[in-house]
């Protein structure tokens, strides 16, 4: 009794723990609830139950307990390792035996007690299983592409700059370098899927990267750049041109199948210098990153554009610093301005299963001076759950004005 108290013990502390850091702010009637507020205290609650009945000498409730907590182990410990392609997954092969072994010898210790308790409890625990990965499971993609069928692809080598009004504008890599009087920008206008799960998965678990990277120059209209790239998941097209001392880069990107990722970029800034508190979302100033104590970040809620102000690292709940009515921001950073259009209406409004309290998969973040914006990623908030993006072909133009 002495071993399945210690490890009754040792899971109550692990459970408490992981449902003390999970978000909260969700609707009842949603998986991201069941998952977070339902699921996770009730294994806690079997786990501190087990421990009193062992200390109370109530062996049934001890054996009920083990038989859950193995139950959903066992299952949950198969489903990693069958399914995961991490090294991380790779270490349940050795939580599934040990799962099993500690429920046989619970069997042989119930022989003298009637063991329906153990097995129903074994039942119940897989009945729990289930229900936490169908909770956590990516949900539905909520994204909305613009249409089917890219734009025809253009053809043929053209020169690699355009200059205009003291601007010049010149193709790096996967880069497009804004330089005028000694200040340089760098905009990426590929889409960049840090972490994929093909299955859905928690991305810990289940692992790869799409990188929109390679640009092609095309032959393009008169006074512009055009940019063709492809690989397995996506294919974009760009037009580059500076109008009205505006560099204006539109980018059209199919995305040829879902793709359900935790981390994602489809535009992205990088200011050289130190912007600093130089920074502000329609005049509302955007002081912080990732790297400080409170981050804020733009986000939808409840149907509008807001800048939030996370309560601790990124995590909820949420202080609006600024609200607009459904709108892509304008962004003013040290001097530069940027807005990216399409975003607000083409990214997931949904709630993301990471963050709570209302914040949409579809985020505008910072890094220093690195501006990300994403159409459906769970960076905000707890976790490793991946959010899908739909099919079809997404338009989005940043238009970035120098200072």
């Amino acid at each position: 009794m002495a071993l399945f108290r210690v490890g009754l013990v040792l899971h109550a502390l692990a459970s408490l723990g992981y449902w003390l850091v999970q978000p909260r702010g969700f609707d009842v009637a949603t998986r991201s609830f069941l998952e977070h507020q339902v699921v996770a205290p009730a294994l806690f609650a079997v786990s501190a139950a087990g421990v009193a009945a062992s200390f109370l000498k109530r062996l049934q409730t001890v054996w009920a307990a083990v038989g859950i907590l193995c139950g959903f182990w066992i299952s949950s410990s198969a489903l990693i390792a069958f399914l995961g392609t991490t090294l991380p997954s790779r270490g349940f092969w050795l939580v599934l035996p040990t799962c099993g072994g500690i429920l046989v010898l619970a069997f042989r210790r119930t022989r003298s007690d009637p063991p329906a308790l153990l097995t129903g409890g074994t039942v119940v625990g897989i009945v729990l299983a289930a229900l936490f990965w169908f909770s956590t499971w990516a949900p539905p993609a909520t994204t909305h592409p613009q249409g089917t069928r890219p734009s025809a692809r253009p053809a043929g080598p053209e020169p690699y700059e355009l200059e205009e009004d003291g601007i010049r504008v010149s193709i790096v890599d996967s880069t497009i370098r804004i330089k005028t009087a000694g200040r340089t920008a760098f905009l990426v206008p590929g889409f960049e899927y840090d972490s994929i799960s093909d299955r859905g998965f928690w991305t810990i678990f289940d692992f790869r990267s799409s990188y929109l990277h390679g640009w092609r120059l095309c032959r393009p209209k008169e006074g512009r750049l055009a940019i063709d790239a492809e690989n397995e998941d996506f294919r974009g097209l760009g037009e580059i041109w500076i109008e009205n001392r505006a560099v204006h880069v539109r980018c059209e990107t199919l995305v040829k199948r879902e793709v359900a990722s935790h981390l994602s970029s489809v535009m992205k800034l990088h200011i050289l210098g130190d912007a600093g508190d130089a920074t502000a979302v329609e005049g509302v100033p955007w002081r912080l990153d990732h790297r400080s104590e409170r981050t804020e970040f733009v986000a939808i809620r409840n149907g509008r554009t807001e800048l939030l102000r996370a309560s601790r690292l990124e995590k909820g709940p949420f202080e609006t610093l600024g609200s607009w009515e459904l709108r892509d921001p304008l962004l003013t950073i040290d001097g530069w301005k940027v807005r990216v259009s399409g975003w607000a209406d083409q990214g997931s409004p949904a709630p993301s299963p990471t963050a709570g309290w209302g914040v949409s998969q579809a985020a505008i973040e910072r890094v220093d001076n690195v501006y990300m914006w994403s159409l459906a990623s769970t960076s905000i908030g707890r976790g490793w759950h991946t959010v899908r993006t739909a099919p079809g072909v997404y338009v989005l133009e940043a238009v970035v004005t120098p200072p």
